[in-house]
């Protein structure tokens, strides 16, 4: 017990630093939240369909802002964003218990779970964004069906199935996420449990779905969970449209504004449209199902385009995720409203230490080698599960639930939109993978030099 409120408190203070140091971080995308929540607080939620943020966020977020705004007043932001730390601590505790669990031996079971303490979960965490707590809910619900692979335990589907539903409160796309844990699920059950089980795990998510798309059906008389596709649909489209491929080739309303509005890749070029389209009488919804019905529409006639674009949003920078200090720095001068530090943007540096700049080498030689230890740690959590079956280990099949997990994910936001702050629920566990591989290795040569 005193190991893991150390690990809970060791995980807690980068965090704690930041925000002594740029406070509450507010985004673009805070307004939205805080829109909502003050529609919560004034008791008047919005009829209608133009683009009312409690139609275009899901309430999770919101309410709990409008509570802290009723409990602390001015005050709020700060007693969210420490809520937020301390959520995460908590999730440093489960990855610690995990991995001791797992066999992981202190040292590195301490590393496994202290590690995304110094990612970008960190901005995440002092930033008004829903991030933070849906990787809580997220991580909590995969470690449990991990922990359940290895030592079954008759509450997990009920507590991965209450995880999973409030993480739907913060993140719609948590409905098509949520696939990726049937077979964690399947392999944690066991014979003779499993339909029960996913039964117990699925239903409390598909409930709550159902009851947000009723909410919006009783207010803007359609039956939608949220209005999201009007942009990231739109939005997975641009790459294509850059490349002049027809596909917004119609005589409609929404092509003609798509084709008269859109800019590259210019994401505030998708607004105009959206405001356009407004105007022209049509609502939120509408323009939802028109965004949604081309996206569609180019898989099937251009699958080959859509299907290298999709693959092309993964970059190879996001496999260092896990250890990337420098990383951290950027994004949280950016997320914070600063310039961008020189040393955490590698491009830049490279004439001065060409010219003999011995602080610009020592940054860049920092930045490189972390970026490398991260990266590694990526491909040993991409390679785990393989080498621990390859080997016969008993833990190969419960880590390998896990992996299909963080596949799952990156697979449902790879084929609209990929963002570094979408990849931060997956850190622990990728971490987890990592360590384990490694214990793996450390036990196999400590083995071998016994005989």
């Amino acid at each position: 017990m005193r190991d893991e409120w150390f690990v809970g408190l060791l995980a807690a203070l980068p965090a704690l630093i930041v925000l002594s140091v740029f406070g509450p971080i507010v985004t673009p995308d805070s307004g939205g939240y805080m829109d909502f929540a003050q529609q919560i607080v004034s008791g008047k939620l919005p009829t209608g369909t133009a683009m009312p943020a409690s139609l275009f966020r899901m309430p999770g977020y919101p309410t709990l802002i409008a509570v802290f705004q009723y409990l602390f007043d001015n005050g709020w932001k700060v007693a969210l964003v420490l809520l937020q730390i301390s959520a995460n601590s908590l999730l440093a505790i489960a990855a610690y218990r995990t991995a001791a669990i797992l066999g992981l031996r202190w040292a590195l079971a301490l590393l496994v779970s202290l590690l995304p303490s110094v990612g970008i979960g960190v901005v995440m965490q002092v930033s008004i964004m829903t991030d933070a707590i849906y990787s809580v809910l997220f991580g909590c619900a995969a470690l449990s069906l991990l922990r359940a692979g290895l030592h079954t335990s008759p509450r997990t589907p009920l507590y991965v199935g209450l995880l999973l539903a409030t993480a739907m409160a913060f993140r719609e796309a948590t409905v098509f996420i949520a696939a990726a844990f049937v077979p964690a699920v399947w392999i944690a059950a066991g014979a003779g449990r499993r339909w029960r089980w996913l039964c117990l795990s699925f239903l409390p998510l598909l409930a709550f779905t159902a009851c947000v798309m009723t909410a919006n059906f009783i207010r803007s008389g359609y039956l939608v969970p949220t209005t999201t596709p009007q942009i990231v649909m739109v939005q997975a489209l641009l790459p294509l449209y850059r490349q002049g491929l027809p596909l917004f080739d119609d005589d409609t309303s929404f092509d003609r504004a798509a084709r008269e509005t859109l800019r590259g890749e210019d994401y505030t070029s998708i607004a105009e449209m959206t405001v356009r389209l407004f105007r022209a009488g049509m609502s939120a919804p509408q323009i939802a199902a028109e965004a949604r019905h081309r996206y569609f529409r180019a898989w099937t006639r251009f699958p080959v385009a859509m299907a290298l674009t999709s693959i092309g949003r993964y970059h190879e920078r996001y496999l260092a995720l896990p250890f990337h200090p420098l990383n951290t720095v950027r994004l949280l001068l950016l997320y914070s409203g600063h310039s961008v530090a020189k040393i955490a943007e590698p491009g830049r540096p490279w004439p001065n230490a060409q010219k003999g700049s011995a602080g610009v080498t020592f940054w860049l030689v920092v930045y490189w080698t972390t970026r490398a230890i991260g990266t590694v740690i990526g491909v040993l959590a991409i390679a785990a599960p393989f080498f621990l079956l390859r080997n016969g280990d008993h833990r190969a099949l419960a880590l390998l639930g896990t992996w299909l997990i963080c596949v799952g994910l990156v697979a449902v936001y790879l084929p609209v939109h990929l963002n570094e702050r979408y990849l931060v629920p997956l850190i622990p566990l990728q971490c987890l993978l990592a360590g384990t591989l490694c214990s793996m290795i450390i036990n196999m040569r400590g083995t071998r030099a016994t005989v």
